[in-house]
């Protein structure tokens, strides 16, 4: 094998790694919304503005200046997503793409813990654990769709030290710094039939009866599995960032709620282990295990927010919250051999996520929660669109409610259901030579149980 040929299948192999995150279908791209079991009951449509517990720090550390004493808060979260892909007719280079459909559903479980201590009458510090970006996609082997993807995971770990300040009486500010652990793993096929086909025919590959005998085998099988590798690339990074908010109490019945959560760099690096199959005698030298890097940057974000009651137990609230999503406009896998695969076009655009919620006190211990949220999709079109990211416009509807069991201890518990618009996928962009064309069926469902306690 010359050392062009080995260059050439080995960039083809990167170009095959479509994406080294993703997003959950709960929030557009890959953002998890899932960080307060009080907020989630609502929808979050009182996010920045706060809901009496700590969790809502994470959405505005101001609000901590609303959480008197000492308070543990925590939960779990069950994310129950599915998503079915239906073929229309997906294409390979040279012959249509074969296998089934296939439906991802693997369950992600997304934890949460809070404490803070009153330092003074008007200062207040928090620590967090969260888990702002995340996935869980998995498909079966030899589905239509293997050349894009098979396994994704992302996994994050967000520790926040934060703190609130009373300014006065209708004015709290707050802010904090985070460290992110970023985890990462991904696979998909890898086409090697047709790379040997093409190295056969342009003479890389010498011509002799056994080679020959065994390219038009491989003709034969084209688009089925017979002749696929594969390729599991993982990374890991810690990375650093800050978030701060502003808490306005203009009257006794209505607060406003303001924050920004800083974007955070993650330079994921780790291992691409490729496995050849029966293709092993002439592409060992070209796809060897090798290490590998890749930069995802977590975007920033910003929201507001506002808490107003109606009376002494109804209340009502709205939220609206942007994510520059414009920042994930392309991604880049270098390998520790010096190649570098060509960048593969994202070209996500910032997205907005509109909120509305209400809270009744039924009796002097039971809280109902509701809510109702518009989340925009940050995918451009449907040829940038992959199985990966099977994401779209969606509709949140959430119920909640707390119980408060005892003066120190408050149980919360969430459901939503969330609505996707169908996707489409046109995608010939993210691996060279695959052309995969069919339609989605994607919902989500939620179940969020967790509690305070206060001392």
């Amino acid at each position: 094998m010359t050392p062009n040929i080995k260059r050439r299948l080995t960039v083809s192999a990167i170009c095959a790694l479509s994406a080294v995150a993703s997003p959950s279908l709960t929030g557009s791209g890959f953002i998890l919304h899932e960080q307060s079991i009080s907020g989630l009951g609502v929808g979050f449509s009182s996010g920045a503005a706060g809901m009496g517990d700590n969790s809502s720090m994470f959405f505005n550390p101001a609000t901590l200046t609303m959480v008197e004493g000492t308070q543990v808060t925590g939960g779990i979260h069950l994310i129950m997503p599915k998503a079915e892909f239906m073929n229309k007719g997906s294409m390979g280079t040279l012959a249509p793409t074969q296998g089934p459909d296939a439906t991802s559903d693997k369950i992600l479980v997304v934890p949460n813990l809070y404490i803070s201590r009153q330092l003074t009458e008007d200062l207040v510090v928090g620590l967090s654990s969260t888990t702002p970006y995340g996935l869980a996609t998995s498909y079966d082997d030899g589905w239509v769709g293997r050349y894009i993807a098979l396994e994704t995971d992302l996994l994050t770990a967000n520790m926040n030290l934060a703190f609130g300040y009373k300014v006065s009486e209708r004015i709290s500010f707050g802010g904090g710094v985070s460290a992110c652990y970023g985890e990462a793993v991904l696979s998909n096929a890898l086409n090697l039939g047709l790379a040997y086909l093409k190295a056969f025919s342009s003479g890389q590959i010498p011509a002799n009866p056994e080679t020959l005998a065994l390219a038009q085998d491989v003709q034969a099988n084209l688009g089925g599995t017979t002749y696929d590798g594969h390729v599991e690339l993982t990374g890991d990074d810690v990375g650093y960032g800050f978030n701060f908010g502003v808490l306005l109490q203009p009257s006794e019945t209505t607060r406003i709620g303001l924050h920004y959560r800083s974007k955070i760099k993650l330079d994921l690096s780790g291992t691409a282990d490729f496995t050849v199959g029966v293709l092993t005698p002439f592409f060992s030298e070209s796809y060897t295990d090798q290490g590998g890097q890749v930069a995802l940057q977590l975007p920033d974000t910003a929201q507001i927010s506002i808490h107003h009651y109606m009376t002494e137990d109804w209340a009502v609230m709205a939220d609206i919250f942007h994510t520059w999503w414009s920042k994930f406009d392309e991604l880049n896998i270098i390998f520790s051999s010096g190649l570098q695969q060509p960048p593969i076009p994202e070209k996500w655009d910032d997205s907005w996520k509109y909120g509305i919620g209400t809270t009744c006190n039924i009796t002097g211990n039971l809280q109902l929660r509701g809510g109702l949220v518009i989340d925009e999709s940050p995918v451009p079109g449907d040829e940038y669109r992959s199985p990966r990211i099977p994401d779209e416009d969606r509709l949140w509807i959430s119920f909640g409610l707390g119980y408060q069991l005892s003066e120190r201890f408050r149980l919360d518990v969430a459901y939503v259901h969330v609505l996707v618009d169908d996707p489409v996928i046109d995608n010939d962009t993210h691996t060279p030579g695959e052309h995969l064309i069919g339609t989605m069926e994607a919902s989500v469902n939620l179940v969020s149980l967790g509690g305070s306690y206060s001392f």
